[in-house]
């Protein structure tokens, strides 16, 4: 097979390829229209991130059977018209987690020992000694926010120095930490805690802005604080000006909420910061373990059909059976709500399939309940092929099961959750056909539209409630759009679901919480 390898991917990948059999080409540096020219030729396409492989590269590519990426991103590959052209689609998620928590680590030791400003001072011939005293690790708590593969990593690594580590992570279960060594808080057990500060989590609605003045308040005086994960989690300007208060006593940061820095970034000039230009993943070995991952992928493919790092390859195996894709759409949409439903660390779901004809399906429905649900739980990319061995990292336990029927609908598909503190169920059908309901929650048939802002809450099955709930929606000027209910007479409680024509913020469950009657309102954005 021929291969064309367009950016500087270190040479372990094309020599690879080359002893099992690969005729390989390397051009870097094509413009669009070179790369147009000459792609017909080739099977096999790999990149980095220089090269943008768009729609209409696609377009006139009519032998290329797989764009492989040597890295974790793929926004330079239009997936959607891969997919659509039949073309596989593979990246090398994890390559660079060593070379990212070996940064963290490094950003930990320089901002305690103010290594690159007494570095800078000395290149200055100024020796100041008393200047710089900085703070032994050594029996300091380290407390990671976010314990993914390269907040554990981190972990692990300082607990050589000596460091007691705790941590947060809201979906990583308490046994899965304890087994490394972390003693999981919550967020403001984890702040207060900490001498040291190292954030590994994505950036999301409820991440942005962690670190602001609210949070800091709370921290030890004299903490650090270094992230290493996305820009916008930490608060910039508040970070400087607890700084220069005192309160902070040093920061790292290798991500910024704009990038490339701007020159009125607060963070400029104040000397207890340090400050990268996110280059956590940027080693030569990261490098080479991209180089050697993807090649050994395209290898693993061509010889037994594994497609490991595959991002896209479900949608293309589903493309023979366009009935199934509404079914689909609705299992991501279940991942999401019962992600936002469960309060507490998961520990086990079960993916239900109901009827013969979703049987045969069930494994990809698994697949994309999944997605759904780790795509508001977890970090990074998220796609078929590997949301079960990422839900397997964090130690969730996933059973597909089948049931023969459902005595209310053909083909019915439920999501039940466990948590250390509770079980949640939700289920949803598809009507027509393409319609998507859900049409249970818990022990309640209720049937509404899986999409927008929904409120869900029980209540005590009496007059007023509803009215209530509608005067503080309408106090905060928000429009309903429907309302599903559902009770159980015997218990006299009651489920209300109520979408939302507009954006909500979590303040609106305080006034909610406050209606006398209602208990465990919820905010979910499908």
């Amino acid at each position: 097979m021929k291969v064309l390898i367009t950016d500087n991917v270190n040479k372990d990948c094309g020599e690879i390829l080359s002893q099992n059999g690969y005729e390989v080409t390397e051009k870097a540096k094509l413009s669009k229209d070179e790369l147009k020219s000459v792609i017909k030729d080739y099977e096999i396409l790999i990149v980095r991130s220089a090269t943008k492989v768009t729609s209409d590269v696609i377009e006139v590519a009519d032998n290329l059977k797989l764009i492989g990426r040597a890295g974790a991103g793929v926004d330079n590959i239009d997936i959607e018209a891969a997919t659509r052209k039949g073309i596989i689609v593979m990246n090398t998620p994890g390559g660079n987690t060593v070379s990212a928590a070996e940064h963290a680590c490094g950003m930990l030791l320089a901002t305690a020992r103010n290594i690159p400003q007494a570095s800078a001072q000395m290149h200055q011939a100024v020796w100041d000694k008393k200047k710089w005293m900085g703070a032994e690790l050594e029996g300091k708590t380290l407390s990671v926010i976010g314990l993914g593969k390269i907040g554990r990593e981190v972990a692990v690594r300082m607990q050589a120095f000596g460091m007691k580590t705790v941590g947060y992570d809201p979906m990583l279960p308490e046994e899965f930490a304890a087994k490394m060594n972390i003693e999981l808080l919550t967020l403001s057990e984890t702040l207060k805690q900490a001498d040291f500060i190292t954030i590994h989590s994505s950036l999301n609605e409820s991440t942005k802005n962690l670190i602001c003045k609210e949070t800091i308040e709370i921290m030890k005086d004299g903490v650090y604080i270094v992230n290493c994960a996305r820009g916008g989690i930490v608060n910039e300007f508040d970070l400087a000006e607890a700084i220069k208060s005192g309160k902070v006593a040093g920061a790292a940061l290798d991500v910024f909420a704009q990038e490339p820095i701007v020159s009125d970034n607060p963070l400029i000039g104040i000397e207890r910061v340090i400050m990268t230009p996110h280059i956590a993943a940027s080693t030569e070995e990261a490098q080479v373990k991209v180089a050697i991952q993807i090649a050994e992928q395209i290898v693993e493919w061509k010889n037994n059909h594994r497609l490991n790092g595959a991002v896209n390859a479900s949608a293309i195996e589903l493309a023979q059976a366009p009935e199934v894709k509404p079914f689909l759409s609705l299992s991501e949409k279940l991942g999401v709500m019962i992600a936002q439903l469960a309060t507490k660390k998961p520990k086990h779901l079960n993916v239900w399939v109901s009827g013969d004809f979703l049987r045969k399906f069930s494994e990809v429905i698994t697949a994309a309940v999944l997605k759904g649900f780790l795509d508001v739980v977890q970090e990074g990319d998220i796609n078929y092929i590997n949301a079960a061995a990422m839900a397997n990292d964090m130690g969730l336990d996933v059973e597909q099961r089948y049931e023969k029927e459902n005595f209310d609908y053909t083909n019915l598909i439920r999501v039940e959750l466990e948590t250390e503190a509770c079980k949640r169920m939700i289920g949803g059908a598809v009507l027509g056909a393409k319609e998507l309901r859900v049409v249970m929650i818990d022990k309640f048939l209720c049937e509404f539209k899986p999409e927008g802002q929904i409120l869900i809450y029980n209540n005590q099955d009496k007059p007023g409630v509803l009215a209530r709930v509608g005067m503080a929606l309408l106090k905060r000027g928000l429009n309903i759009a429907s309302v599903a209910l559902s009770r159980d007479e015997e218990k006299k409680e009651a489920l209300t679901v109520i979408s939302l024509d507009d954006t909500v913020d979590t303040e609106v469950l305080e006034d909610i919480e406050k209606v006398d009657g209602v208990f465990s309102p919820r905010l979910i954005k499908v």
